[in-house]
Order: C-alpha cells, then sequence, then structure tokens
C-alpha cells in the first residue's frame, strides 16, 4: 500500500497470497477471506471510461472490451481493434481531457451467432453499435477495424446508461436519458431499420433528465415481477401491461439528494424478502448507501437510508473513506449466495478538480453480510490501489472457474482482476 494514501491510511491487517487484500479499521478488525485477485494490466492509455466482457470470437471464452479494442481470453495479451483507434490526454482542459468512448457493452444486436458491439461516448452524443464480422474480419493489425458501426439511439445522456433486460422480453435495452426524457431502447430487429426503436418511460422534463446526470439503474421495486427504474430522486414503476407509450408512475424518495451517484441496484440486501436500493451518493464527492424497504403496504413504500461511507472514515466501523464513486457494480464475489458491492474511486473524474481527488485511485469490494440480528453490514476489502474506476465496472466470470472477475478502464489504462 502506498504512503500517500489519504482517507484510507490506517492500520493494515491482511496480505493475501502477495496481493492486498485488505481490510483496515479503528476499532473493529475484518473478517479474514480467501477472496484475492490477479491484476493484469492490459493497457496503459487512456481510451475509455468503462470495460465490459463478451465472447466476441465465438469461442466459448469471455473476451474483455474497453475502447477501440477487445483482448482475446484467455490471456487478453492480445488486442484487437474495432473501431478507430484514438488516445486521449490524461491532463487536458474541459471536454478536451475525456475519450469520447465512455461505455461499451457486449450483445447480438442483429440475429447472427455473433456478439456485437455498443458503444456510448460522451452524453448527448450518440450511441453506436459495431457489426462483428464473424470469421471474416483481419484480426492481423489494428490500425484496419473491420467492423462496420450503425446508429442506435441518438442523444445518449446520463453518466450511468445500463444494458439490461427491462420489459421482460427476454432481450436486452439500453437505458438511459435522451432528448429531457428517460428511455429505454431496443434492439433493431433484423431486415428492418438500423436505428433502434427508443421508448420514453418518463414526461418530457429537459432540466431534470438533463446532459450530465448521474444515478440510474433498475430492479423489482414493489414485488410484482416487473423490472422498476431507479434514478437518484425517486422510481418509475413498470405498468403490467404498458402500451409502451405512457409514462410510467412515479414514486418520489431521494436516494441521492444532491448529484446522484453512478449505477444503482435494487436487491434484497438484508433478506428480509423486499428489494432494498445500494448507491453511491455524489459521483463527483463521497457517500455510499443502501436505503432499506420499509413497507407498509405495495401501495405504500418507502425506504430508511443506511450509511456505508461518508467523506470521514470515522463514520465507517472499517475507517474507509475514499471520493468519486463514479461506478458500481453488484455480484457475489465470494460465493456465499449474497450479493457484493464491487465500486471505486474515478481516477481524475473532473480533470482531477473533485474532492479527494489526488488520493490513490483505489477499487473495492464491500462484502454483504447478513448478521443474526437482521442487521447488514458492508465490510471493505481492497482489490487494488492504483487503477480506481471510470464510469463502468463490469463483473462476471472471465475464465469459467465459477469465480467472479473485475474489469474497469479509465485515465489509468484498461485493467483486470482476475480471481485466484
Amino acid at each position: 500500500m502506498k504512503n500517500s494514501i489519504n482517507k484510507i491510511t490506517i492500520p493494515i491487517f491482511i496480505a493475501v497470497l502477495g496481493l492486498w487484500n485488505v481490510a483496515i479499521a479503528q476499532e473493529k478488525k475484518v473478517l479474514e477471506t480467501q477472496v484475492a485477485f490477479n491484476r493484469i494490466q492490459l493497457l496503459d492509455k487512456y481510451v475509455s471510461e468503462g470495460a465490459t466482457m463478451g465472447d466476441i470470437d465465438n469461442d466459448g471464452i469471455m473476451d474483455i472490451v474497453a475502447g477501440p479494442f477487445w483482448w482475446k481470453g484467455p490471456e487478453y495479451k492480445q488486442s484487437y481493434a474495432y473501431s478507430q483507434v484514438k488516445y486521449f490526454p490524461v491532463d487536458a482542459p474541459g471536454l478536451a481531457g475525456y475519450s469520447d468512448i465512455f461505455f461499451t457493452f457486449s450483445g447480438n444486436f442483429d440475429g447472427d451467432q455473433w456478439s456485437d458491439i455498443l458503444q456510448i461516448g460522451l452524453p448527448a452524443s450518440d450511441g453506436k453499435w459495431f457489426k462483428n464480422p464473424g470469421k471474416d474480419f483481419n484480426t492481423s493489425k489494428n490500425s484496419k477495424p473491420e467492423y462496420i458501426s450503425f446508429n442506435a439511439q441518438d442523444n445518449v445522456c446520463n453518466e450511468s446508461p445500463q444494458y439490461i433486460d427491462i420489459i421482460g422480453d427476454r432481450k436486452k435495452e439500453l437505458l438511459a436519458y435522451s432528448n429531457g426524457y428517460i428511455t429505454i431502447s431496443l434492439p433493431y430487429k433484423k431486415g428492418k431499420d438500423d436505428k433502434w426503436k427508443v421508448l420514453a418511460i418518463s414526461p418530457h422534463d429537459p432540466s431534470r433528465f438533463a446532459r450530465f446526470s448521474h444515478g440510474l439503474g433498475s430492479g423489482d421495486i414493489n414485488g410484482d415481477g416487473y423490472l422498476d427504474v431507479l434514478e437518484k430522486s425517486g422510481w418509475w414503476e413498470q405498468p403490467k401491461k404498458w402500451n409502451k407509450k405512457d409514462p410510467w408512475k412515479y414514486h418520489k424518495y431521494d436516494f441521492s439528494p444532491n448529484q446522484g451517484g453512478a449505477q444503482m441496484f435494487a436487491y434484497d440486501v438484508d433478506g428480509d424478502g423486499d428489494n432494498d436500493v445500494v448507491t453511491s451518493m455524489n459521483a463527483h464527492g463521497y457517500g455510499l448507501s443502501w436505503h432499506e424497504q420499509i413497507s407498509e403496504s405495495k401501495s405504500k413504500i418507502t425506504f430508511k437510508e443506511h450509511i456505508i461511507m461518508t467523506d470521514s472514515p470515522n463514520d465507517n466501523p472499517y475507517g474507509i473513506s475514499f471520493s468519486q464513486l463514479h461506478a458500481l457494480d453488484f455480484a457475489d464475489i465470494d460465493n456465499d449466495g449474497v450479493l457484493d458491492v464491487i465500486t471505486g474511486k474515478c481516477y481524475k473524474a473532473h480533470n482531477g478538480k473533485d474532492p479527494g481527488s489526488n488520493d490513490p485511485p483505489v477499487l473495492f469490494w464491500f462484502k454483504t453480510n447478513r448478521k443474526s440480528d437482521g442487521t447488514v453490514e458492508f465490510i471493505p476489502y481492497l482489490i487494488d490501489d492504483d487503477s480506481g474506476v471510470g464510469r463502468q465496472i463490469t463483473a462476471g466470470d472471465l475464465n469459467n472457474d465459477g469465480k467472479i472477475d473485475v474489469v474497469v478502464a479509465n485515465r489509468k489504462g484498461v485493467f483486470a482482476f482476475i480471481q485466484k
């Protein structure tokens, strides 16, 4: 661990198999864990604010996609370009200091057997998908990508879009803001127009559903079997028989009362049978919380906030505090049947102008520990202290060993953390 760590310089208790898997305590010693990761840096240049996983070459092994490249698994030593290669400055004023690729998602968008790539850039730019040419593309040179791109959705906004099956048709949709609405967009059907079908689930409100908004996700809040949409100031209830035209019913609750955080998740954190909400509180500040669902009836749902982390180490039982939680994912890291939180510090999210910007770019997983008295604690374990996150973390099983791995990308480069 580097001596320069500011908010997290408190005694270290554990180092597992040569890689820091750290718990930092004030009054409380962390539970030991056998979880540890091998760190692989795929690229040391700035190409993207996010990374994803997908079987791009259709060989049954997951590959990694970030920026204009994909890396072939399971070694992840060879990269191939699918779009125009550009490297971006780590330090530059204004929007010149940002990659024009924030997110990548993998999916089969045209109905053939090959996984295509969806690319989302700076908020308000158009989302593009790149058709996988299958066995016909040239893998020998990164300088001449062979993928053909199509426009997916115009004006993709919010800094936490997700690609997920929301409407229950067994196909994923892009959840985002666009032109003053909350939208879900459906990939086009084979043989029809290339542009995706965009459906608004909210009324038009350009000031509220703005370009650089933060905090977005989905989950079944009221237990009716339909996924609802989460945003920083409430949740939108999916109708049981939606006509794909009318706005969904809005339920106000300030999950993140200020700026809003990152990806949001609905999950039964405390195991009581209803879904709670986990969110970072400020993408460019501090805070991580889970909101316990308090239900008097299905028609009257509210929440109670439980603070996991603030801007002060004194507010966390393990003395943990870091800023800029601009990306978040949820996965069962330790295979105990309960989902855990993966997040970290975004490296220079606002060109180094955010609180705590000079602190080390850490990456943590927080174990969801359900206690016998019905309470829940989130136990922090350090994955790495020199990578952090961008706008997108992807957690999944890269090598089919039944263990969850993590990929990230930001101004530090592209990284894979493969669980031992």
